[in-house]
């Protein structure tokens, strides 16, 4: 059973009791059967890809980092989230519905059991009044809250909206925040990358442009700037990954720029250095093609001498997908979880 399939049309069920203003918050790329635009419901979406998708479908869609307080408050009949992946992102969301949602309003939240969605339904009843749960079977749960409690108690969204310092040494302050894959920490995968780049270039002119393709808070584009004084072009399909880049950029005197895009879509010119750790799933979703979109997009912006350098984990086939792409195909380096490959055209 297609799980998130399954989660949405738990949610689509309620969109016919809309009469007024509707809000839909999508962090999940939803199934083909969700329901024709209408000029009632909006969509806020913190990735780019479903953002350009569900606006050709004719919806009302914008992108950004659930940046809800630029929206009139106690306006929307009805709020429909299907839950994150990560509960500080869904803590944030069911806080802010109760602002957004008019004295009579309703939210509807969906999910599957072993994503902790009767979690979030107890928990968002001590915060809400009047529930109701709709079951498609024993896994796939959703309910709807009526917004007429008080403001008591707050879900720990982990401070969603504040960016803060998570590392600092000589060569400055890393800044990231909630909704950031790997947010707390400095990404192992990403430090092992790191390590290995001086080595690449010991017999040939440092790379004078780089692009960092999902490039996260930016770890990667912020080391490439220290080690070759390069100018950084860094893009992600997340909008509070693209917040916290542009931050790290601006705090640490970074030559470049942040674009939010789907992998290099709209990205122009070639480039001597490629760096990329790419993700393996979106939100819930494990999406098989990722790493192939990732290293197509490699291929086509990498210079004719230019390098490719990826971190995966071992258990990923990159060097078999990557053959069909680029001449050379060389793993530098590996420890117990990941590995480094090494691409040239």
């Amino acid at each position: 059973m297609d799980t998130n399939s399954t989660s949405f049309d738990l949610l689509f069920n309620q969109f016919h009791q809309v009469t007024g203003k509707a809000l839909w918050i999508l962090d999940e790329n939803p199934p083909l059967n969700y329901p024709p635009a209408t000029d009632q419901i909006e969509i806020i979406s913190n990735r780019f890809d479903i953002v350009q998708k569900m606006r050709l479908q004719g919806y009302k869609a914008n992108f950004q980092d659930f940046t809800f307080e630029n929206l009139i408050k106690h306006s929307y009949q009805f709020v429909f989230y299907r839950i994150s992946k990560e509960k500080a992102v869904s803590h944030f969301v069911i806080n802010s519905a109760q602002v957004l949602l008019e004295d009579t309003g309703y939210l509807v939240i969906s999910g599957a059991k072993q994503e902790g969605i009767k979690g979030y339904i107890e928990r968002s009843s001590k915060r809400y009044s009047k529930i109701e749960t709709f079951k498609a079977d024993k896994q796939h749960w959703a309910a709807q809250f009526s917004a007429g409690a008080g403001n008591l108690p707050v879900l720990d969204d982990k401070d969603y909206q504040a960016i803060r310092v998570i590392h600092e040494d000589n060569n400055g302050c890393i800044y990231s925040k909630p909704g950031v894959f790997g947010w707390e920490k400095l990404d192992q995968g990403s430090q092992l990358l790191i390590a290995q780049l001086p080595s690449l270039f010991k017999d040939k002119l440092a790379p004078q442009n780089v692009l960092d393709i999902g490039c996260g808070y930016g770890l990667l584009s912020l080391h490439c700037s220290v080690l070759f004084n390069a100018s950084i072009t860094a893009c992600d399909n997340n909008a509070a990954a693209i917040t916290v880049c542009k931050k790290n950029f601006e705090k640490n005197q970074v030559e470049g720029q942040v674009i939010a895009t789907d992998c290099t879509l709209g990205i122009a010119g070639y480039f001597d250095l490629i760096v990329c750790n790419p993700p393996f799933h979106s939100g819930f979703t494990v999406e098989t093609d990722l790493i192939q979109r990732f290293l197509v997009s490699a291929s086509a912006r990498l210079a004719a001498d230019g390098i490719a350098v990826f971190v995966a984990n071992l258990h990923i086939p990159l060097e078999r997908k990557a053959k069909l792409l680029f001449k050379s195909v060389t793993t530098l380096h590996h420890n117990k979880h990941f590995k480094i490959v090494v691409l040239h055209h």
